[in-house]
């Protein structure tokens, strides 16, 4: 199943991605498949994203600079061409290989001017570990966001809970309850997607909210993404969907999906 399929999605609808475990990879591969559908794609971030260059990812138009939605067109060179995908940053810094990103604020005028079919945005850091517990100043999640994806790395399973498998470790722990060192459980997991101050955090009620289990490249990950999502949304009413994925698998990446 594709991506595409499996997300609830509308056409004029904006995306934050937070957590970690390969989400600008998953906000590239739905991107694609939107694009290959006709529909034109905004890409940014609220905080920082590597550069499209690094790691292959698909895109049409690059743009760097302010945004200016005064303008009668869109405000990236013109309006976007049909089965477009256009990445915007306010800046790159050539020596971290990462695209600084936008406020809230700035990014309203792009959503109220309807120039994009979507807006897919890189709303939270995660330093490419597998799992993440945010900071007190994150995630940055515009009020006017339709669906937050909470993407988590099946690869943190059984992995010790620490600086090389959690970013920012200090706060999974207060999340979870797990000590430093300590293995990294089912039940850990289903404690970030639920806790006020975990995956969804910064969150508003209104705004549909999917988990995704990620780096499902085996058929024994898979079977433990599923029974992840069966807990989740057990143990986590607000919780809409949940996906498992395999990004590898570029025509068919989702290989459950639970509701």
């Amino acid at each position: 199943m594709q991506l595409a399929s499996a997300l609830p999605l509308a056409k004029g609808m904006s995306l934050s991605f937070v957590g970690a475990g390969g989400k600008t990879s998953l906000i590239f591969a739905l991107a694609a498949e939107l694009a290959a559908q006709g529909h034109t794609i905004l890409i940014t971030t609220t905080t920082a994203i590597f550069h499209p260059r690094h790691g292959n990812q698909p895109y049409d138009q690059l743009a760097i600079g302010d945004i200016k939605t005064d303008d009668i067109n869109a405000p990236y060179h013109g309006l976007p061409k049909t089965g477009q995908i256009v990445v915007a940053a306010k800046s790159h810094d050539p020596k971290s290989r990462k695209l600084a990103g936008y406020s809230p604020e700035e990014l309203t005028g792009i959503r109220q001017g309807r120039w994009f079919d979507y807006i897919l945005i890189e709303a939270d850091g995660s330093k490419r570990l597998p799992i993440k517990a945010p900071a007190d100043h994150e995630p940055v999640i515009p009020a006017w966001t339709d669906m937050v994806i909470g993407c988590i790395g099946l690869d943190c399973l059984g992995r010790p809970m620490d600086a090389q498998t959690v970013h920012r470790p200090e706060n999974f722990s207060v999340v979870t309850q797990l000590s430093l060192g300590d293995p990294i459980g089912p039940d850990h997991l289903v404690s970030l997607a639920a806790a006020p101050q975990g995956l969804f955090k910064n969150s508003s009620k209104n705004m549909k909210k999917i988990v995704c289990f990620n780096k499902a490249d085996t058929k024994e990950m898979v079977e433990k993404g599923r029974t992840l999502a069966g807990l989740v949304l057990k143990e986590c009413p607000m919780v809409d969907n949940c996906l498992v994925a395999c990004l590898r698998d570029t025509q068919n990446p989702v290989a459950c999906l639970l509701r």
